[in-house]
């Protein structure tokens, strides 16, 4: 099993934020990156069992609130996106076989109350189990 903390604390290693959160965002902070649970749909089980089942998905969504400057939320955002895109990884001691992104790009979801930029990330996460 994964957990939206440990996926957490290895984007801490991949990208710089003053603050990081999981299940709910300090929307008092100007800068920073909430991780949160997605469905991935329904458990992996191979036709022989759980033993031979061989790797397993989180889904998480991240969400990149940064600023009150639209270009420089939207640069933060791609620089997470690609610590995701494409890339290979160790997270909580399970190699990840791939980042499946859903969408092609960050997706803007405007600004807060407070006019925080926002931006949305999601991916499926497939790993070794």
């Amino acid at each position: 099993m994964m957990t939206t903390g440990e996926v957490r604390d290895w984007l801490k290693t991949q990208v710089e934020s003053p603050a990081w959160y999981i299940g709910k965002l300090d929307g008092k902070q100007p800068q920073c990156i909430g991780v949160y649970n997605l469905n991935a749909g329904s458990p992996v089980i191979a036709l022989g069992g759980l033993e031979q089942t061989s790797y397993a998905v989180k889904g998480v969504s991240i969400l990149v609130h940064w600023g009150k400057n639209a270009n420089i939320a939207e640069r933060k955002a791609h620089e997470v996106y690609a610590a995701l895109f494409g890339q290979v990884a160790e997270i909580g001691g399970r190699r990840v076989i791939s980042f499946d992104m859903r969408v092609p790009e960050p997706v803007n979801v405007g600004t807060d109350d407070d006019g925080i930029y926002e931006y949305v990330i999601e991916t499926i996460i497939y790993y070794e189990r």
